[in-house]
């Protein structure tokens, strides 16, 4: 009896046709995802590349260095991958593979979920990249027109020079994590919070591009109702949210509630200029940019009924509010 006719007594011939001639090996030069994982068990490790058009993976391609197990469930994750949008792709479990394969050895088992997790790797590259595409795109729009966001968000976290590195800092309304980046890059680990998820999750893919990830805390919370303690921020900053708010007191109220006595609240917001600016590219898209809450006078305002000493500072297109609480 020939190996190979052993191998077909033993084994499902799905599988020992994915081992014997693997689909999708080689490389992709103009990669739009990467990624190398490995199975420190057992030694075995891949290399995926993907490319994506219009959320749809059109081409995976992988280098393996592994046992059977390795190439089989790894050649026909190539397969399952192909075509699918990347939504349905991450979804694959180790269970569409082994089905796939119409099984699998009980020792090669743990091999099912290498190609699973080259194929997740490989897709969170490629989101957080054009992520980033997306995100610069969007910043050079601005900047195009007068709106300089990295340079406007400078200059607020420069009003938290004199804060101890260990202080207690909040970001509140995430968003894609402008002001984010911004604190990360000049003090330690701080909070930042946002009700919307999806925005949670844009502003994660930007730190992790950043290699910042692990200095923002990043939490879904309404900002109307946070679940902090009384006092517990040395410092709250709020950036291009106010002008958006239909209750913007229940907000400020909040932020005054979380800060320290004799603690920073920063809120930079629009002036004119910003609002024609940001109402100019809103309208090449088909859009309009709508003032709903305050102006930064009635915050101001209301901050110095609550005897707080408010310091304001005009820039281009912003105009920033330093308050004592």
């Amino acid at each position: 009896m020939s190996p190979n006719s052993a191998l077909n007594d033993q084994l499902p011939q799905n599988y020992i046709d994915h081992f014997l001639n693997p689909c999708n090996i080689g490389e992709l030069d103009d990669a739009d995802g990467y990624a190398r994982i490995g199975d420190p068990s057992c030694g075995d490790f891949i290399k995926v590349w993907i490319k994506v058009k219009n959320e749809i993976i059109t081409d995976y391609k992988f280098k393996v260095f592994g046992c059977c197990g390795a190439i089989a469930t790894t050649s026909v994750v190539s397969e399952l991958a192909i075509g699918k949008r990347l939504k349905e792709a991450i979804r694959l479990t180790d269970d569409d593979v082994i089905l796939a394969l119409g099984g699998i050895p009980d020792d090669k088992k743990h091999c099912s979920l290498l190609g699973i997790n080259g194929l997740r790797a490989a897709i969170a590259d490629f989101l957080v990249k054009d992520n980033h595409k997306k995100y610069i795109e969007r910043i050079e729009k601005y900047c195009q027109v007068g709106y300089d966001i990295p340079q406007h968000r400078d200059m607020l976290v420069q009003h938290l020079n004199e804060l101890p590195k260990d202080a207690e800092i909040l970001d509140v309304g995430t968003r894609k994590g402008h002001l984010a980046l911004a604190i990360a890059r000049n003090v330690f680990r701080f909070k930042s919070i946002d009700i919307s998820k999806d925005e949670i999750y844009y502003a994660q893919l930007n730190a992790i591009y950043y290699g910042l990830d692990e200095k923002i805390e990043l939490i879904e919370q309404d900002a109307r109702q946070m679940k902090f303690h009384d006092h517990y921020f040395d410092a709250v900053l709020c950036a291009d949210m106010i002008h958006h708010l239909v209750q913007p007191e229940l907000v400020l109220s909040e932020m005054y509630r979380v800060c320290k006595p004799g603690g920073l609240i920063l809120i930079s917001d629009i002036n004119d200029e910003g609002q024609r600016v940001l109402q100019a590219v809103h309208q090449q898209e088909g859009r309009e940019h709508v003032r709903r809450g305050w102006s930064l006078d009635q915050v101001k305002g209301w901050f110095e009924e609550r005897e707080c000493l408010v310091e304001d500072f005009e820039q281009a297109c912003e105009i920033i509010l330093n308050v004592v609480r």
